[in-house]
């Protein structure tokens, strides 16, 4: 007998996540639906503590209390066993997401479903499940530390906080803290800080930039500030470094 590809569904939109499911019962006999659930939390609880066994996981990204990143956070930490994992969004900046995605880490839908996409993706899961791929490797595939990360270096000229970089992958603020204190060792502030004084100090030896130019540009509109937190990260002022001292 075939091995069945066990799949779950998980969106707060019961009309689409019936739609979904609909696509992959069509797609043959050897998909079966062992979960649908309308929350991050309620599938997080059926995967832990019934021990529940899947293949394939489908998720919108914007749900209420537990996004779909925040759910792939919460079972990488909790599954040891290699999944698939299909991320559903509606949104215009979910091009920055695909970006931040490793190569054969995830896949992913555009709201509308379209048929022809749902097919390739099945087609693509069903290859390597039976080829016997590893479909992903869950807890070196960092999704929400990439895509914050990828985020903050592109704007870090703008004031950031936790709960704007939090937002960015959908997830509640203090566990996106602690979380990024666990997986790369330092704050979200030190992370912030230290990349702003590495883009400050590579403006300063590769521009004509002014000094509260740069300071700008990094992210700090005051330029004392700006030169007092260079000098104990650097043990220099800008202008020292400027000058060559």
């Amino acid at each position: 007998m075939t091995e069945k590809i066990k799949v779950i569904v998980v969106d707060d939109e019961s009309r689409l996540r019936r739609g979904i499911e609909k696509l992959i019962r069509s797609n043959g006999e050897e998909w079966e639906i062992v979960g649908s659930y309308a929350t991050g939390q309620s599938c997080l609880d059926d995967v832990v503590k019934l021990d529940l066994p899947f293949d394939v996981l489908f998720t919108d990204v914007k749900m209420p209390l537990m996004s779909g990143l925040e759910l792939l956070t919460r079972l990488n930490e909790r599954v040891s066993k290699s999944y698939y994992a299909v991320i559903i969004s509606g949104y215009d900046d979910f091009e920055f997401i695909q970006k931040a995605m490793r190569e054969g880490a995830l896949d992913y839908l555009l709201k509308p479903i379209d048929r022809l996409e749902m097919q390739v993706c099945l087609d693509k899961i069903n290859a390597k499940f039976h080829k016997n791929e590893v479909l992903s490797e869950p807890e070196s595939k960092n999704i929400s530390i990439e895509i914050a990360t990828q985020w903050i270096h592109e704007h870090l000229h703008e004031s950031l906080t936790i709960e704007k970089i939090a937002g960015k992958v959908f997830m509640n603020a203090t566990y996106f803290s602690e979380y990024f204190k666990r997986k790369t060792g330092e704050t979200v502030l030190d992370y912030i800080t230290k990349n702003r004084m590495e883009k400050a100090i590579t403006l300063l030896k590769t521009t004509n930039m002014k000094i509260y130019e740069i300071s700008l540009a990094t992210g700090y509109t005051d330029t004392k500030y700006f030169s007092k937190l260079f000098k104990k990260h650097y043990g220099m002022l800008p202008s020292q470094i400027r000058h060559g001292e």
